[in-house]
């Protein structure tokens, strides 16, 4: 047996602020896959997203859980809100403003202690 090769998956979380003023405060898990590739070189796969928690409106804590939060997307919806939009709108800013760079420097940073 040999391995052929080798992917490290990170997962890591971003506090974000959506809608006007702020209004909508969350946590975005993402995950990341990293592996060497065919030329040797680091390569990154950022599957951003991937879960939402710690959700606030108005500074009001949402209660945990799948079904408060499908609630909680309903009444939005009522207010004239798409929080998935709002929040892919947000994970694209983040890639936008580098989050594989900022990612590829904390990986390195931590396997450097």
């Amino acid at each position: 047996m040999k391995i052929t090769s080798k992917t490290l998956m990170v997962n890591f979380e971003t506090e974000v602020k959506l809608g006007n003023n702020n209004a909508i405060e969350l946590t975005l898990e993402h995950n990341a896959f990293i592996y060497e590739s065919k030329s040797g070189g680091i390569e990154f796969e950022i599957d951003p997203g991937v879960d939402v928690k710690n959700v606030k409106f108005l500074g009001i804590p949402i209660e945990q859980g799948y079904n408060e939060y499908v609630e909680f997307k309903k009444s939005l919806i009522k207010l004239g809100i798409d929080l998935e939009k709002l929040i892919e709108e947000k994970e694209q800013e983040l890639i936008d403003n580098g989050l594989e760079d900022k990612l590829r420097l904390m990986i390195k940073t931590e396997s450097l202690k």
